[in-house]
């Protein structure tokens, strides 16, 4: 069974019926290249196609937060994993506050 990493932007609770490609995004594990620091405040997730995603996370919990992806990807039983729901208010670790798709 394949997996997906969720991620919106709160974008789609301003206007539900506008929703585009930069407010919600779905992508399989199978796909997910890596992720890397970008900063004191950030990490950066890398797809294949040249999808970024890009987290705002508190100073200093880049491990404690790859470390999270990493384990949900490896022991979750769901399908969709949400990695950063803004929309949603869920996380896979508190201390990220931000996304940006591109």
């Amino acid at each position: 069974m394949e997996k997906y990493l969720l991620f919106t932007t709160g974008g789609g609770t301003s206007d539900p019926l506008n929703w585009s490609k930069d407010e919600a995004a779905l992508y399989p594990v199978s796909k997910f290249n890596g992720v890397r620091p970008n900063g004191p405040r950030g990490l950066t997730l890398y797809f294949e196609g040249g999808s970024t995603v890009k987290l705002g996370i508190k100073n200093g919990f880049h491990t404690k937060i790859m470390t999270a992806i990493g384990t949900a990807i490896g022991t979750s039983s769901s399908s969709v994993i949400a990695i950063a729901d803004v929309d949603g208010g869920r996380f896979i670790n508190s201390n990220i506050y931000s996304v940006t798709i591109s």
